[in-house]
């Protein structure tokens, strides 16, 4: 079973027109398509690895450790 989903904002690199890329997902193939113009092209999300993000958790053994700072407050007399 297939889904189909337009991406909003999408601007096909064949026409230039936006808001005209529908994508279907079969399986671990995603095909984008311009309905404007016909333009298709496809993509496997099993080779496509996602970015890091600041939200992307690490697993302890390569998460670096962060130096502490301490602070100190002085609280002065006038």
């Amino acid at each position: 079973m297939s889904r189909r989903k337009f991406i909003a904002g999408a601007v096909c690199p064949e026409c230039g027109v936006m808001d005209r890329i529908v994508v279907e997902e079969t399986g671990s193939d995603r095909i984008r398509r311009c309905v404007a113009c016909g333009f298709s092209d496809s993509s496997n999300f099993a080779e496509a690895a996602l970015p890091k993000s600041r939200l992307t958790r690490s697993s302890p053994a390569t998460r670096e450790a962060t130096p502490v700072t301490k602070i100190r407050i002085v609280k002065s007399d006038d």
